[in-house]
């Protein structure tokens, strides 16, 4: 199972240093089952999360398990249970969303 989950997070991080450069950055984890990505200042985690739901991508935004309003916006992203294929759409998908906003 290590050797899934770590292909799984390869293929996000590779992708989203593709597509979501300047928009959001992955926090460096070398193991497990999801991260954390940061937004840039000015985007909502809720809004993105929203708007991710709407195009089928699950993603948390960290504010739900903050008490008063965070320091900073992010989101939690699970990748231990998705397939590589659904990584690489779910990270277009946020890429889209990303240039909208």
């Amino acid at each position: 199972m290590r050797e899934i989950y770590a292909e799984r997070l390869q293929v996000l991080l590779e992708s989203a240093r593709e597509k979501l450069s300047g928009a959001f950055e992955i926090s460096n984890v070398e193991a497990g089952l999801q991260t954390v990505g940061w937004l840039r200042r000015g985007l909502s985690g809720e809004k993105i999360a929203d708007l991710a739901a709407a195009r089928d991508v699950e993603v948390v935004p960290l504010s739900r398990y903050a008490s008063g309003r965070p320091r900073r916006e992010g989101l939690i992203l699970g990748f231990a249970a998705v397939d590589p294929k659904e990584l690489r759409r779910g990270v277009d998908q946020l890429a889209q969303i990303f240039r909208q906003c």
